[in-house]
């Protein structure tokens, strides 16, 4: 039966298997017989099957590990395959207690238009303009037509958040696909998604694999964001899945954001996507001031000779007492955790560096420990320079960490809620989080990317945002795209109920151009710029690009073999792909590897795929292969 699992002898042990051809005769003599069929019905239908054959081929990923990744954990080892604990059905639904705009409506009736035929839409709305209000409505239609509904977010944290929305709108089952679900869980949802109890599925990206045999409807959310894009082993992409997984089932999908990313934009210009816009925010909302402090030294704004070595300025310091002294709340964004980027010594400019990663080490106070956030490895701080033998080592710069320390000196009467990978490891931290601002009392946030979207603050009126000239230093060709994102998704924090609030950005650049776009929220026409920029370099989204590295304990072995593979892709012979490289990553050694990348790019997809099968099929004449560990990732992201 395909689709169904089985358990077969492999070498000396057994293993689990998926059926996925029955063939009356084979090429090899001696086959050993499977074992037993665990499933009385296909754990995967036809629909997913052929959503995950396509997957594979596109990123030219085995079939088995793509399998494997769309899997849960108790399927994959043979577990049974029974719900321990059904999500039960929300008795307390409730209508809201506002009308919908008219802009909503009409975004409402031009989706449900198209509700057995697929069509891509894009619903671009400014922030709080009530995009998830649009996404309610479509879903109740689906549900009242027994069809079920995907909604992809990009992060766990958002989770929470929209499954109460939909859970106290919505008469249906509900349930989350995500990593922090324990394996029972996940194997839980992933069965009502299969038998058709769960109306609407809502997870991260891992959620695009639920099978789901009366899908009606994709929704992504903030469709820009990264976090779509799987960054290990089999490298994919939810949000383009999406579109692959739409046209198969013949439904409509929606992108919905405030950002558009550069690619769903040229899917607009190429009438591959309906442009839907929201342009006004719900109820009576604004949206908020925007302005720029300079943050360059000797610049005060009354002309005076001020040196100020600390991550706040005097005139943000003073706008967040006065929003404060009104009983309301204010964020700080800033997206470094721990308490200082550098440890370092003022005499010699020694510097705290890790020993396995081109990378320095970030000193932790609480724990008084020097971290790298990239291979995880820690170390007790020295007294003295191990250089020059003085006792003169310091900190420079600010994290989440010493920021919250900082501020508990100007404001020591008001709670402090610091949100990062570092306060929210605990289960359940970041709900209690949640609680605590939504309670409305007066409070500063200090938050990483993790506060940057999705979130709906009633009585936040006034954001901050930090160190954003990293974002304009970057040597990524996409890091301005994402730092105009970014600016504008913090921004919408920002007074969402009645009241105007402020965005405060301080930086050394107020004359770059990216300003003048955000301080106007003028997204598109900046977004328009880059295209334009894109186009003449022929950069994505105008080609397709897919990127080969390879990593190493031995510098050369990673290097030569990517040379060989360079060969190979020439001897190829598609003169519309073009190949650089090899070249050492940005980080070039990572937990004592060493990583160097080729890139190869075409504005022909099909001939890079072709360029890219043709590869796989002569990649045992590479001599290196197996001195090195190497991955291919197509549509990069970084």
């Amino acid at each position: 039966m395909i689709g169904a699992r089985v358990k077969v002898p492999f070498a000396r042990k057994k293993v689990v298997g998926i059926v996925l051809m029955i063939k009356d005769k084979s090429d090899f003599k001696q086959l050993k017989s499977v074992e037993k069929v665990l499933d009385d019905k296909p754990i995967l239908d036809k629909p997913i099957l052929d959503f995950l054959f396509w997957s594979a081929k596109y990123y030219h990923y085995p079939i088995g590990e793509v399998i494997s990744a769309a899997l849960p954990k108790n399927l994959r080892i043979g577990k049974e395959a029974v719900i321990k604990k059904a999500i039960e059905l929300s008795n307390k639904t409730k209508k809201p207690n506002f009308n919908i705009t008219e802009e909503q409506d009409i975004a409402i009736n031009q989706v449900l238009k198209s509700v057995n035929e697929y069509h891509g839409f894009l619903l671009h709305g400014i922030t709080g303009s009530g995009k998830t209000e649009v996404y309610l409505h479509i879903t109740q239609a689906m549900l009242d037509e027994n069809k079920q509904v995907l909604v992809l977010v990009p992060e766990i944290g958002l989770t929470p958040q929209m499954i109460t929305r939909f859970e106290s709108r919505l008469k249906t089952r509900v349930v989350a696909i995500h990593s922090q679900l324990n394996e029972t869980q996940k194997l839980d949802a992933y069965l009502m998604a299969k038998n058709g109890e769960a109306g609407v599925v809502l997870g991260t990206r891992s959620a695009i694999f639920a099978p789901m045999p009366n899908l009606g409807l994709i929704i992504i959310d903030e469709e820009h964001d990264g976090s779509f894009k799987q960054q290990s082993s089999f490298r994919y992409s939810a949000r383009d899945l999406s579109f692959i997984r739409a046209k198969q089932a013949n439904i409509p999908l929606v992108l919905g954001t405030a950002t558009p990313s550069l690619e769903t934009l040229k899917n607009v210009i190429d009438k591959k996507l309906i442009h839907i816009t929201l342009t006004k925010r719900a109820g009576e909302a604004t949206l908020p001031e925007v302005s720029l402090i300079d943050m360059r030294p000797n610049f005060t704004p009354q002309g005076g000779t001020e040196k100020s070595n600390s991550a706040l300025s005097a005139v943000l310091i003073e706008k967040m007492h006065q929003h404060l002294a009104k009983g309301k709340q204010v964020m700080l964004f800033i997206n470094r955790r721990g308490y200082a980027p550098v440890y370092y010594c003022k005499e010699c400019g020694w510097k705290a560096q890790c020993t396995h990663c081109d990378s320095g080490m970030i000193y932790h106070r609480h724990i008084h420990r020097l971290k790298c956030h990239h291979c995880g490895d820690e170390k007790m701080p020295e007294h003295v320079c191990p250089d020059c033998k003085q006792p003169s080592l310091e900190v420079l710069g600010y994290g989440t960490e010493r920021l919250e320390e900082t501020l508990s000196s100007y404001f020591a009467d008001t709670p402090i809620i610091r949100i990062d990978r570092d306060t929210t490891r605990r289960k359940k931290a970041f709900t209690e989080h949640l609680k605590q601002i939504n309670s409305g009392e007066p409070c500063i946030i200090v938050g990483t990317q993790m506060l940057a979207k999705g979130h709906d603050f009633s009585n936040l009126s006034m954001v901050g945002v930090l160190d954003t000239d990293a974002g304009l230093l970057s040597l990524d060709f996409r890091a301005t795209e994402h730092l105009a994102q970014l600016l504008i998704q913090v921004s919408g924090r920002a007074g969402r109920s009645t009241e105007r609030g402020e965005v405060v950005i301080q930086t050394r650049y107020p004359d770059h151009p990216i300003f003048s776009y955000v301080l106007s929220a003028r997204y598109v026409q900046f977004a328009n710029e880059l295209l334009k920029q894109r186009r003449s370099a022929m950069m994505p989204p105008f080609s397709h690009q897919a990127l080969l590295c390879a990593n190493a304990k031995n510098k050369q072995n990673a290097e030569d073999f990517l040379r060989e593979a360079n060969i190979l892709f020439k001897n190829i012979q598609i003169d519309s792909v073009e190949t650089w490289g090899p070249v050492a990553n940005v980080i070039e050694k990572k937990s004592d590897y060493y990583y160097f990348s080729l890139y190869l790019q075409s504005s022909n997809r099909i001939a890079l795929h072709q360029m890219l099968a043709t590869f796989h099929q002569h990649i045992d004449t590479l001599k290196l292969k197996n001195k090195v560990r190497w991955y291919l990732d197509v549509d990069p992201i970084d």
